[in-house]
């Protein structure tokens, strides 16, 4: 059953199985053993599985030798061939016999008291995956770097990567790669790994949606830490063992797999699109294990519903995009062209110059993203269309670059919008045409009025397929989506965004509209925008207007120009003066009069 009551899925798991995929770590996996027997009660370690995944000569002959394997609680599995990654964790998985099983790498040390989370919230539900979280280790002492602070959380992409970030409550809709615990039964019920995944990568992708949409979760174990090693690139964090495996495949494994209809994204990256001109459309290879999973378990959900769990992620980050748009500059009637490529940039930055507009270029388009931290909806940056890549304005050379998207929305060099004046903006900077031709630069707004402005629009709007195909689901199959729906309507109460005082009085925060039309509204600054993501949480208190985030007031400036605005502190005199006229409408007692039509905020900004 897909939706089980919570009180049928608890249980009470006493023992853990760790397992350990080793591939030539020799002293690293001794170490590994050893931190887990030392870090575990002795009633609660049930074994710790090593796969040796093809090491020569054995570990069993070397670091893990029969009186180790019986000091630490050791079972060993033997691969005379190296399988890779995800082969070792099937077979690990498979000969464990704990109520928990507990996937680590074989270079980590776990923190004290790791294990209690696991057995708590699996405990909870025995569908639940638990992820620690993942912080740095020390090789020469065997020690975690530091206190803690961890990464743990991950969205995925439509390429099948991961990226990190994610919602902002306990549950996660991805993996970032192998350290995650969850029950024996749950493993056996769903199927463990692809039998046909070589090598490392891609796992994460199938387990983590598989998770979801079969009737699982995933969640992030709050104080439980692993220390993991990072391969740094020095020679004592280089991997030993035989690489194998065909990563692109088992990501292709993993979106045909769950993705559904939503597998036609793959063609918007060249990567897999060529993979698939070359080899076929079956290029990824028989997919008959995983339709028996869905036979076991009598269905799971379709993608879609998985899109819409995550809504923080794919709407309110701006993955799922109403539009998206090619971006012109008007004076040299060229387009911000993004000149990475589709997928994961290997820098982690790139860079955006004009070129004529093409629209039968994906790396002409654009799209809004991340989240807005006002509202806790989209959007606060521009991202470039099938990247992890948003727009983070000028650069130099007459150039402009991006960065890696936090769509969280926290990365305020990522604010920058394309306003309904036409202005490519954040805060009081704009990008514009730089000194020579065909270039950009970044600048204060105001000195492109000596060069005649600066004017970008939006051309070629289209919905993208992924948006298309989301709506087609929902409208097509709103059975699937009504629990859910209702669950995110209820979790929405509680949003973590915006002012306290928003949240505490509903209704009374207002966003203020200039009246005289143009639907600009009044900014954190006290600039009228007229992106109504920018609308700043306003609340009429008496005569005076207070911004709801400081409590400072809304001030004329004692000046006659009725478009000049700011914030202050309070002091009550004529400039701070406010009066209600009917419901929607507020105005200045001082002279020149100038009124706002009020609207609920937050203002929906699509």
């Amino acid at each position: 059953e897909l939706d089980a009551p919570l009180e049928a899925l608890k249980w009470s798991p006493r023992t853990i199985s760790v397992v350990l995929p080793c591939a030539e770590e020799r002293d690293f996996a001794l170490k590994t053993v050893k931190s887990f027997f030392d870090m575990t009660p002795a009633d609660v370690l049930h074994e710790i599985v090593v796969v040796d995944d093809g090491s020569s000569p054995p570990l069993s002959q070397t670091h893990l030798n029969p009186d180790v394997q019986r000091q630490y609680k050791v079972k060993i599995c033997r691969h005379e061939r190296t399988v890779g990654l995800i082969g070792a964790k099937k077979t690990g998985g498979d000969a464990a016999t704990g109520d928990i099983l507990a996937f680590m790498d074989c270079h980590v040390a776990p923190q004290k008291n790791w294990y209690r989370d696991f057995l708590q919230l699996i405990g909870q539900n025995y569908r639940r995956m638990v992820v620690p979280q993942i912080t740095a280790l020390d090789i020469e002492t065997w020690t975690q770097v530091g206190s803690g602070g961890g990464m743990s959380k991950c969205y995925v992409t439509w390429d099948g990567d991961f990226k990190w970030g994610g919602p902002e409550d306990m549950y996660m809709g991805m993996l970032s790669g192998g350290l995650a615990g969850m029950s024996k039964r749950w493993w056996d019920e769903t199927g463990g790994f692809d039998d046909q995944m070589l090598g490392w990568g891609g796992e994460n992708i199938d387990q983590g949606v598989r998770m979801w949409v079969c009737g699982g979760e995933i969640v992030a174990a709050p104080n439980a830490q692993v220390a993991h090693m990072w391969r740094t690139g020095s020679a004592k964090t280089s991997a030993r063992y035989k690489h194998v495996g065909d990563t692109l495949k088992n990501r292709a494994r993993a979106i045909y797999a769950w993705y559904g209809d939503f597998a036609a994204k793959l063609d918007d990256f060249p990567d897999f699109a060529g993979r698939k001109k070359r080899e076929g459309n079956h290029w990824y290879g028989d997919m008959s294990n995983f339709q028996k999973v869905k036979d076991r378990l009598q269905g799971c959900r379709p993608f879609a519903w998985y899109l819409r769990r995550f809504k923080a992620v794919y709407e309110d980050g701006g993955i799922l995009p109403p539009e998206i748009f090619m971006i012109r500059e008007e004076k040299s009637g060229k387009c911000l062209h993004f000149k990475g490529h589709a997928g994961t940039s290997g820098s982690g930055h790139e860079n955006v110059q004009l070129d004529d507009c093409n629209p039968n270029n994906n790396l002409f388009f654009w799209h809004l993203g991340n989240v807005n931290r006002k509202t806790g909806a989209c959007c606060s940056g521009l991202r470039a269309w099938n990247t992890e890549q948003c727009f983070q304005g000028g650069i130099g050379r007459g150039k402009a670059g991006t960065g890696i998207c936090e769509i969280t929305g926290r990365n305020s060099q990522q604010h920058w919008a394309l306003t309904e004046d036409g202005l490519l903006k954040s805060r009081d900077r704009c990008m514009g045409p730089g000194d020579k031709d065909d270039s950009l630069m970044e600048a204060p707004c105001v000195s492109f009025r000596s060069k005649g402005g600066a004017r970008f629009t939006k051309q070629s709007v289209k919905v993208p397929i992924e948006t298309e195909l989301y709506r087609k689901a929902q409208r097509e199959h709103p059975e699937a989506f009504e629990l859910l729906n209702k669950q995110l309507q209820e979790a929405s109460k509680s949003n973590s965004f915006g002012p306290a005082i928003c949240k505490k009085e509903p209704g009374s925060c207002l966003a203020f509209f200039y009246s005289d039309g143009s639907q600009r509204c009044l900014d954190d600054e006290g600039q009228l925008a007229a992106d109504k993501s920018s609308c700043a949480a306003l609340r009429v208190v008496g005569q005076l207007v207070q911004r709801a985030e400081t409590g400072d007031c809304l001030d004329t400036w004692s000046d006659q120009d009725p478009e000049t605005w700011g914030f202050y502190g309070c002091h009550g005199f004529g400039n701070q003066q406010f009066a209600k006229e009917g419901v929607s409408r507020v105005c200045t007692t001082s002279q020149p009069q100038t009124c706002f039509l009020t609207q609920p905020w937050p203002v929906d900004a699509r």
